[in-house]
């Protein structure tokens, strides 16, 4: 099974606790493809109590002109736009790869996800968004009104169609069309460019959150439908602690921190940054 991750050093512990849960439920053999401009070996090798003998790891290195013209902003960095251009960097004979944010943990098998046939489309992924920001984002970037809003930090690409048939320059002449109206720039391309080829996945099952259950909560108050800790431990696979509320931090709220307990490899310190 082949995984990508890409991480500065800030996020190395919390991408270490990733592995480490991976490894909890998943017994294949793992070669993960690390994206990263500051993180060696031997950083790497500091946790390697928490890696098993199936894990195999890769460091990729990236010619970062490729993306001088991307828009970039403090909470939006450069290495976003390593999953858009994952087919130019990732070996030419790699025809499928997962993508995982670093604030993720995984609690069961990945095999059913990442065996998905993804046929002529590009990614597999989950959208996370109602139909009145599907309407917003459509109007926003110019998508076609079918096209699919996916949350990218848990993507599966198909990287031998994408190797076939993306383009560069149709991405880099969206950003620039559009590079004032860009909210989260690598899911809006994905969104106006390739909206149309993708395979949809259950986000409940594979990129839940605590915004997704308070949602769900919110939406089925009077059906009395409920999503709690009992029901995301005996059906979620991955739970994302996306935006800006993290387990490791002393502001966090929700219901889903235990499952990053399991599996930090740090003492929790507040994030102040």
């Amino acid at each position: 099974m082949n995984i990508l991750l890409t991480f500065n050093k800030k996020y190395l512990p919390y991408c270490v606790s990733l592995i480490r849960s991976i490894n909890a439920y998943n017994s294949v053999r793992l070669d993960f493809y690390l994206v990263t401009n500051d993180v060696k070996i031997d950083d790497l090798m500091i946790y390697q109590q928490y890696f098993t003998n199936n894990n195999f790891f890769h460091f990729v290195n990236i010619d970062e002109q490729m993306f001088k013209d991307s828009r970039t902003s403090k909470r939006y960095p450069l290495a976003i736009y390593y999953r858009l251009f994952a087919s130019k960097y990732l070996p030419s004979d790699m025809d499928k790869i997962l993508y995982l944010d670093p604030d993720i943990i995984v609690k069961g098998d990945l095999s059913s996800l990442y065996n998905l046939d993804l046929g002529d489309n590009y990614f597999a992924g989950a959208t996370n968004i109602g139909l009145f920001l599907k309407k917003f984002n459509q109007l926003r970037t110019g998508a076609n009104k079918d096209n699919i809003y996916l949350n990218t930090g848990v993507l599966l690409f198909n990287l031998k169609k994408l190797r076939e048939e993306q383009k560069e320059e149709d991405v880099y002449e969206f950003l620039e069309k559009k590079r004032y109206l860009l909210t989260l720039p690598d899911q809006d391309v994905i969104y106006t460019l390739y909206g149309n080829k993708v395979t949809l996945i259950d986000n409940l099952i594979y990129n839940i959150s605590d915004r997704t259950i308070t949602l769900f909560n919110l939406k089925n108050k009077i059906t009395k439908k409920k999503i709690d800790y009992s029901w995301v431990e005996e059906n979620s696979i991955i739970i994302h602690y996306f935006g800006r509320n993290k387990p490791w931090k002393s502001s966090y709220k929700g219901i889903l921190k235990p499952f990053y307990d399991r599996y930090k490899v740090i003492k929790d310190q507040e994030d102040k940054k």
